[in-house]
């Protein structure tokens, strides 16, 4: 017959009852008096302590419902501000000065003041409040400057709080919680709602602690003549309940004792009216707790049942707390089973090689077995140790995979950016200049650039973009540049390069991959640039004089290079005057887009260079990159950026 815990417990409990009813005349009369007194004694300490502990739990729950409302008021103010952020960045100047005044105006009917700032920290859009908040000097709580808040952050795209008091209408300051949200090339956002103040907020947390306390006092049933008060620093009497306890009555000495924590329990006895008190002190609202109780009340009980039993069955009754001990030592100990097991997991190192499979460890022993509670509750815990066990695996296999993958990834890219040149790495030589630049929007991309020397003394120059992107994009960008260097370097012209090279590439490509290519051979001295475009995008040639427009070279040879076997590439010719400069580039630069999916363009290229028609090659490429970006925004790169640019110096 299976018994709940519940039912175990119960018929303890009355088999102890019965074990202590049996003939009570082994008791002695001063032995029962003794022992009720003492349970009186307990009692009254115990309804004590029960006020002590309520006072601070109240007091704990009010503290914590403080901090609650200042976290909603941040929380509501960064939803607020997020939402005005991502607002301005999709919306043009004049629509966005519209929405502000609109949201302004929402906002100062909930009480929350909006003001905007440029990036330059000139207000855009205030208000009174705001004004008297970001005025020069002003300062937080930290003694941080308010105006320093506004400087651009990229680091803080939630925001950043601070609280600062500021002149209220009454003459006093008041304090203002206050968020600043940047926006991107935009500004700043400043928000600003008013907070509670902490002696006003300390006084409505004692008013409504007294409130509560009293409410706890007016429920509990003292003994006649007892008390319990709740006393002030100063004397005055908070709330209670009986005749209140004066505290000038007692030597400076106990109170000392008693606020340095120390709960003094004594009694008055050998007076006329003995009686039993007890003394806490509550540090955090620097109260007293003092409770009185005459000792008459004490030992009334205990006399009127001392005049009814005249002794007791102490046998019987150490016989009962026997059993009592074993019977619940026999209950408890599975319960402390799962106890130690679950502290187990609680110290167990998920991250070391035990800490993988120890379900077995922890379930061995429970008692999973048992019909009763504790044999559900065991088994509910080992099925969640399991389960953990099985999830925390999963996890440690599929960070490992992460890790490697990561890991081959990194590699990839340094060995794909070693076998590129540095980007000022071109070859020295008088009357020319070269310089690169490659950013991948992924850890490995199929853009590629070379310069060298050729076997002739010409200056080779090649870029090239490979139709896919990872690491394929990455194999066959390898296998390019190795197969441009080589062609070139037997002396093979533009175009024989490129038909050698298309050959190789499509020979075996199942995934038919291709690459658009540039390739050209460039004298320095002359001028004269040979080349073979199979399918590129069309370089741009710059003269330093603003007279002479920037000028495309539309002029291709051929198709894309490695998509098909047997195609003929004819050979293109251009020249670069003293002085002039030629910047080759990939799609990802006239392809770039921004938020609205619009094209950088060879427009805006050409538009680019005719502003940079002075620089040198690295500072025509960081130009371009600037605009590419600027246009950009806040959109992701979508394909990877490389250029080349070399100029031919000047007579």
């Amino acid at each position: 017959m299976n018994f709940s815990l519940r039912s175990k417990l119960f018929l303890l409990v009355g088999f102890a009852i019965s074990l202590a009813a049996v003939p009570i005349i082994l008791f002695s009369r001063a032995r029962l008096l003794e022992s009720g007194m003492e349970r009186e004694r307990e009692a009254f300490v115990n309804t004590v302590m029960l006020v002590e502990d309520s006072l601070s739990v109240r007091y704990l729950n009010l503290l914590t419902s403080e901090v609650e409302s200042v976290l909603q008021s941040k929380r509501d103010l960064r939803q607020y501000a997020t939402m005005m952020r991502d607002m301005l960045l999709l919306e043009r100047d004049a629509q966005a000065r519209f929405s502000l005044e609109r949201w302004k105006k929402v906002l100062d009917a909930e009480g929350l003041h909006l003001a905007f700032y440029d990036v330059e920290g000139r207000a855009v859009l205030s208000g009174k409040t705001t004004d008297l908040l970001m005025e020069d000097g002003r300062q937080d709580f930290k003694g941080q400057s308010m105006r320093s808040m506004l400087e651009p952050r990229e680091s803080l795209s939630d925001g950043q709080f601070a609280v600062v008091r500021v002149p209220g209408g009454s003459g006093q300051e008041l304090p203002v919680l206050v968020c600043f949200m940047p926006v991107k090339n935009r500004g700043t956002l400043v928000l600003a709602a008013p907070v509670a103040d902490a002696e006003e907020s300390r006084a409505q947390l004692e008013r409504r602690m007294v409130l509560g306390i009293q409410e706890r006092l007016d429920s509990l049933e003292l003994s006649r003549g007892a008390s319990i008060s709740v006393v002030s620093s100063d004397g005055r009497v908070l709330a209670g309940k009986g005749t209140h306890m004066s505290l000038s009555s007692l030597p400076a000495d106990v109170l000392e004792r008693v606020r340095k924590g120390e709960a003094l329990e004594g009694s008055t006895e050998g007076g006329e009216n003995p009686v039993l008190y007890r003394l806490a002190y509550f540090k955090a609202m620097d109260w007293y707790v003092a409770a009185s109780i005459p000792m008459s009340s004490i030992t009334a009980p205990a006399e009127q049942l001392a005049r009814h039993l005249f002794a007791v069955a102490a046998a019987l009754l150490g016989a009962s707390l026997l059993i009592m001990l074993v019977l619940t030592m026999r209950i408890i100990a599975p319960l402390r089973l799962l106890t130690v097991r679950a502290r187990e997991i609680a110290r167990e190192d998920f991250s070391s090689e035990r800490g993988v499979g120890f379900a077995d460890d922890i379930v061995d022993d429970l008692p999973v077995d048992r019909k009763d509670e504790v044999g559900q509750l065991a088994g509910a815990f080992a099925h969640m140790v399991k389960a953990l066990d099985e999830n925390i695996r999963r996890l440690v296999d599929t960070l490992a995979v992460r890790q490697r993958m990561q890991g081959e990834l990194n590699a990839a890219r340094d060995i794909q950016m070693g076998i590129l040149p540095p980007p000022d790495g071109a070859p020295k030589s008088l009357g020319y200049a070269a310089a690169a630049f490659l950013e991948p929007a992924k850890e490995v991309g199929g853009d590629l650039y070379d310069f060298f020397t050729a076997p002739d003394g010409r200056q080779a120059v090649v870029i090239g973009d490979v139709s896919d992107k990872g690491v394929s994009a990455a194999l066959f960008m390898s296998m390019t540049v190795t197969l441009v260097r080589y062609a070139l370097a037997e002396g093979l012209s533009c175009p024989e390069a490129m038909l050698r090279i298309n050959e190789r590439l499509a020979e075996n490509n199942p995934t038919c991959m291709f690459v658009t290519l540039f390739i050209g051979l460039f004298d320095p001295e002359t001028g004269r640039l040979d080349y073979a475009s199979g399918a590129h995008c069309p370089p741009f040639i710059v003269s330093p004089d603003p007279k002479v427009p920037v000028r495309a070279l539309t002029e291709t040879s051929g198709p894309l290079v490695g998509a098909m076997q047997g195609v003929d590439y004819e050979a293109c010719r251009a020249s670069l005057a003293p002085g002039e400069y030629c910047l080759l580039y990939t799609d990802g630069v006239s392809e770039a887009m921004n938020e609205k999916l619009e094209l950088f363009g060879e427009n805006r290229i050409a538009e680019t260079l005719d502003k940079l028609r002075g620089a040198s090659p690295d500072e025509v490429l960081h130009g371009v990159m600037q605009e590419v970006k600027k246009h950009r925004g806040s959109a992701p790169q979508s394909d990877d950026i490389t250029m080349l640019c070399f100029r031919r110096a000047a007579q």
